[in-house]
């Protein structure tokens, strides 16, 4: 078998990863594993995992730093299987390394542009090298800066470990958290070898040398070696989620690493809330004025916060005026945050209404009602809408949006009555909805 150290990697070692995705990411290895060529992943590869992919929002680069700022919001994208520290393109996965995330989150948190941060999850997890460091580092820096994650559309395994870290965790609709577990694979090829005529004999010293080898069945005091292994990881995993979460083991445990969506992950206490990247993008971003503001403050909080991953302090520039800490009470903090919540309802209010409004939606009331539950923005949506061809409005006044609200689980809409006339579209019919907000 090639490259061995990737094997090791894979294979008769604990993972944090969705078991799902374990399988798709050892079909993406599995051909050059055993003879074909590796490829490293290419700086284009990287470069073309941009934060804006879940955002609508215009933002600033940073250059080198692998995030992008929106009215001084720090937009973090972690995309692909999680690795301890190396980067590698297996088909359509990218493996990221933890120390390369933390290094984005600890460049946000001194940059005197930036006065919150926003990481963006899109991962099935991955090794657990590094995994809890992650985690342990990304719950020292509460309190600098405003912290808050989403998963959108996955936060499995070892990212919701790193997700759960955050002062606030929301998941997007139709996005995924959990995956509360640890799992192992062992490969077994003696069989097939004895069918080769291959016969591998092992010269060694120690009696665990060669535990787990794939060249033999997997002996069942080895089998229990690695089962207490990974018992012991799992009861990491479990009371790092209840620091970080504030739940209790027996609800941790009580998942069983099953993974919940949207609502119900909100509903076992995965997540605080359903909400969209733009939406906590906006909600952070009215923090900027009150308690978080940009400037040499900001740096001087972020370089407070103590060691870095690899063992190294953030220390002040030399020579920099002494900034005087910002002391929040309880009420800024909640008055910032009702602020933001305001900014966010305005924000999706308007977005929606545009899209509701446009002047073809009537006769595409489904297609307008996807562009709103997708979360795309008012001139993408503007730009599907147009290019749809154009059909006569619904002839039952709201009863295909009725029925798509419901199957979109918000709550029953009450005191809404159509025109008599019956020539309110499901269009109109949303904008009443939004005028009783």
């Amino acid at each position: 078998m090639n490259y061995a150290h990737l094997n090791t990697r894979i294979f008769n070692t604990p993972l944090l990863v969705h078991p799902g995705k374990l399988d798709a990411l050892i079909a993406g290895l599995g051909g050059r594993l055993l003879g074909g060529a590796l490829e490293f992943a290419p700086a284009a590869l990287q470069e073309g995992l941009t934060p804006e992919m879940f955002s609508t929002r215009r933002a600033t680069a940073r250059g080198d730093e692998g995030y992008a700022i929106t009215e001084g919001v720090a937009v973090v994208y972690a995309s692909g299987a999680l690795v301890h520290r190396s980067r590698v393109d297996a088909d359509s996965t990218y493996l990221l390394g933890y120390n390369e995330l933390a290094r984005q989150v600890e460049a946000a948190q001194a940059d005197p542009e930036v006065h919150a941060v926003l990481q963006v999850w899109d991962s099935p997890g991955g090794e657990v090298a590094g995994a809890f460091e992650y985690a342990d580092r990304m719950f020292a820096l509460r309190g600098a800066k405003p912290m808050w994650t989403i998963a959108d559309s996955m936060a499995a395994s070892a990212a919701y470990l790193g997700g759960s870290a955050f002062e606030q965790l929301a998941v997007s609709s139709t996005g995924y958290v959990g995956s509360i577990g640890v799992v192992m694979r062992h490969v077994d090829f003696s069989r097939a070898l004895d069918n080769e005529g291959i016969k591998v004999t092992h010269i060694f010293a120690g009696d665990r040398k060669v535990d787990g080898n794939p060249y033999e069945p997997l002996p069942k005091d080895v089998q229990a070696k690695f089962q207490d292994e990974i018992n012991g990881l799992y009861a990491m995993f479990v009371d790092a989620v209840v620091r970080q979460r504030g739940m209790s083991a027996e609800s941790v445990r009580a998942t069983q690493a099953a993974v919940y969506r949207g609502v119900s992950a909100v509903s076992m206490g995965l997540a605080d809330r359903v909400a969209t990247t733009d939406q906590l993008i906006s909600e952070l971003a009215a923090m900027r004025s009150r308690s978080y503001p940009a400037g040499p403050s900001a740096r001087s909080i972020a370089n407070t916060t103590g060691e870095t991953m690899s063992g190294t302090t953030n220390q002040a520039p030399a020579g920099a005026a002494a900034t005087a800490p910002v002391t929040l009470t309880q009420a800024d903090i909640d008055s910032a945050r009702a602020d933001g919540h305001a900014a966010g309802v305005a924000a999706e209010r308007a977005r929606t209404s545009a899209i509701l409004g446009h002047e073809k939606a009537g006769g595409q009331a489904a297609l307008a009602l996807q562009c709103v539950s997708q979360g795309l923005s008012a001139e993408q949506s503007a730009a599907i809408l147009a290019a749809a061809p154009a059909t006569a409005p619904t002839k039952a006044a709201g009863a295909d949006f009725a029925a798509a609200m419901a199957a979109m689980g918000n709550p029953k809409v009450t005191g809404i009555e159509a025109s008599a006339g019956g020539g309110d579209d499901e269009a109109a019919l949303a904008a009443q909805i939004l005028a009783l907000k």
